[in-house]
């Protein structure tokens, strides 16, 4: 409470001084946690349809993940109040340049903003109805194991999983992409959905390895989830680096100035640098560690490497919104520590209360079936 009240401050103080750069920090920091819950989400969805049993070990605090996530649709409300200094389709009569407003024009049809906040509401309702019934059905089935609470569980999941992709595939339309409404990519979605099981991987392996390093016990069901968990972070970590690679190479090597102008501004100045980076931080360190037995064992290891990514993880975010969000004002500032502060202590405070009740409702001693 206390860390979200001193981002909370920072934020109203930066929508005072300068409103556009404290709209842009919020928008990053929105969809960095936003990612690491959407991510959870998939990651049971994936687990559930494939009967992937080492996953039973940390299912419960991937639940715990997306229980965050009525608190994300109400802080999504700022975005929306301040879509005006964000989006520039939002008021077309703003475009400062002909290219953007024809830009402009031709995608009217989808980008105006009635219609923009009602996609967004249905977003929000299928992902919120997904976590909501599968943590519900969950319950139930901790509390009496039953074949038909798992087939439930299966059906959510396999209806689940299409809307899930289409809706976080618009939603990086909407919320990100369309900050440059000229430019456009029909891979953006995956890349997103990537970075966000980059993240959620990255968050549930330092959850797990806290618990291998208090616990201590060698081939514990803990342990057998950290060293998976490993393996499926250094696969994701390869696809993420795998699709924003593709999405480069054909922008690229097509050479047309209504798709490159968003790479141009992204490999120059300091976005260069931050890159280079995301190259060496996202991809080479985790790749080369990750192939190492040891740290893959080693609790310690695996938490640090969840910290790193997660830091990546943000960097990432950071690299798709700001260039556009805020082009003159994109540096470090001290109002992206206090976006990070408010939606991450909401986030947190959110977490720990509905982990608390789940633990009240169905106790600690049990294991998921």
């Amino acid at each position: 409470m206390a860390v979200a009240a001193v981002g909370g401050v920072a934020c109203a103080i930066g929508w005072v001084i300068d409103p556009r750069r404290a709209a842009a920090a919020y928008l990053v920091a929105y969809v960095v946690f936003l990612g690491v819950a959407l991510g959870a989400l998939a990651m049971i969805m994936i687990a559930r349809m494939s009967a992937a049993t080492w996953f039973i070990a940390c299912r419960r605090d991937a639940e715990h993940v997306t229980a965050v996530l009525p608190a994300l649709a109400i802080l999504f409300l700022p975005v929306i109040l301040s879509a005006r200094l964000l989006y520039p389709w939002v008021d077309a009569a703003s475009s400062h340049s002909s290219t953007l407003a024809r830009a402009v024009a031709a995608k009217q049809a989808y980008l105006n903003f009635p219609w923009f906040v009602a996609r967004a509401v249905i977003y929000w309702v299928v992902w919120i109805s997904l976590a909501e019934l599968l943590r519900r059905v969950s319950i139930a089935n901790e509390r009496r194991a039953s074949a038909l609470s798992r087939r439930r569980m299966n059906v959510i999941s396999a209806v689940g999983l299409p809307l899930y992709a289409f809706t976080v595939s618009f939603a990086s339309f909407d919320w990100m992409m369309s900050l440059s409404p000229a430019w456009y990519s029909t891979i953006y979605g995956v890349y997103y959905f990537s970075g966000c099981m980059v993240g959620a991987l990255a968050l549930l392996t330092v959850i797990v390895a806290r618990r291998v390093s208090s616990e201590r016990k060698p081939g514990s069901a803990d342990e057998a989830c950290m060293q998976a968990l490993a393996k499926l972070l250094l696969t994701f970590v390869l696809f993420w680096a795998y699709i924003g690679f593709s999405q480069l190479i054909v922008i690229w090597s097509a050479d047309l100035p209504a798709e490159n102008s968003w790479y141009l501004i992204r490999l120059a100045g300091g976005w260069k640098i931050l890159a280079a980076v995301l190259v060496a931080g996202h991809l080479l360190v985790p790749f080369l560690v990750l192939l190492v037995r040891a740290v893959r064992k080693s609790s310690k290891a695996m938490a640090a490497v969840g910290v790193l990514l997660l830091v990546m993880h943000y960097l990432d975010g950071y690299w798709m919104v700001m260039p556009d969000a805020a082009p003159a004002r994109g540096g470090p500032h001290w109002l992206d520590a206090g976006a990070v502060l408010l939606i991450g202590g909401v986030c947190a405070l959110m977490w720990r209360r509905r982990r608390a009740a789940f633990e009240i409702i169905v106790g600690t001693g049990h294991a998921f079936r």
